[in-house]
């Protein structure tokens, strides 16, 4: 192994300026951190939308709202024209189920949906009305629920938050750059427009506004949850020992030689792997985040790295 100041040399070119890096890692998440999170006292942050969950089937009502994400819904139902084309972006209004006969035998159970133009489009389950009634959720593909959506929005609206994340984007969906850790204003809160995550995030910094995909419900675990991606208070204040040129790079996602773990930590986020490294000169620490990312520190300060 290579004493780290050959790995620096090699990496001259990146060491000597900062660059921008849209890292957001997931960690794998061990059977031990499981349970080290589950006995962890939860943060505001983790407790403040965890009860925003989809209605299970038994509580449906007639009039219940889901949006379409995705025009592939068509291929759900028994279209036949270019009628299909325009139902993204509305929505499908349930008006109830009931049980239909099947091959098996077993029950079948078909749910009527209801276009903005009226016509009725039957969702067909291969499960019967009571198996359906006892489950906790149901999901009809390519779409997202209201009520959820609107009761995060209710709560997040006109509020000023610390974003987490700078994996923005614009309000139609592109990819941009964003900032860690400024305060951003929610203006809106929306059905998704990916079809992975149920909410869009709108909001605004300093006039420039933006987006961000974001789940509802679920744990601290839950992936792109509101703990994740924002917090109440200004992380700045708990790390006052951290110089003001630090911290502008830390906003960018930036680092630079001879900064801490918890700096590089704040302006990348958690690497997805550590390991300790033996070198003639002793251990050296490696963090990994995918893609050749690395961050390599000896005696606690980023000596090299690759972005």
């Amino acid at each position: 192994m290579k004493h780290p100041a050959i790995i620096a040399a090699a990496l001259t070119a990146i060491a000597l300026h900062s660059c921008f890096t849209g890292i957001e890692s997931t960690p794998r998440i061990t059977a031990g951190e499981v349970r080290r999170q589950s006995a962890a006292k939860p943060t505001p942050e983790m407790l403040f939308l965890a009860d925003i969950l989809p209605e299970p089937p038994a509580e449906w009502n007639t009039g219940k709202r889901f949006y379409v994400s995705d025009n592939r819904i068509a291929k759900l139902f028994s279209y036949t024209d270019g009628r299909s084309d325009s139902l993204a972006g509305t929505d499908l209004i349930y008006a109830g189920r009931s049980g239909a006969p099947s091959l098996t035998g077993e029950g079948a159970t078909e749910i009527d949906l209801v276009t903005w133009r009226g016509d009725t489009l039957q969702y067909r389950i291969d499960a019967s009305p009571e198996n359906i009634a006892a489950r906790p959720r149901l999901e009809i593909p390519f779409t997202i629920e209201r009520a959820p959506v609107e009761r995060a929005d209710s709560m997040m609206r006109g509020h000023i938050y610390y974003i987490s994340t700078p994996l923005w984007r614009t309000v139609d969906g592109r990819s941009r750059p964003g900032l860690r850790h400024v305060p951003v204003s929610i203006e809106r809160v929306e059905p998704g427009i990916d079809g992975i995550y149920p909410a869009a995030v709108i909001f605004s910094h300093e006039g420039d506004t933006a987006m961000v995909m974001m789940s509802l419900g679920g744990t601290a675990g839950t992936p792109r949850s509101f703990a994740s991606l924002f917090s109440f208070t200004n992380p700045r204040d708990a790390f006052p020992h951290i110089s003001d040129e630090v911290w502008q790079l830390i906003v960018h996602s930036r680092v630079q030689h001879a900064m801490t773990r918890d700096e590089c930590r704040l302006a990348l986020g958690t690497p997805t792997r550590t390991e300790q490294i033996p070198t003639t000169a002793g251990m050296v620490e490696r963090w990994s985040y995918g893609d050749g990312i690395y961050l390599i520190f000896e005696d606690g300060a980023l000596t090299s790295y690759r972005l």
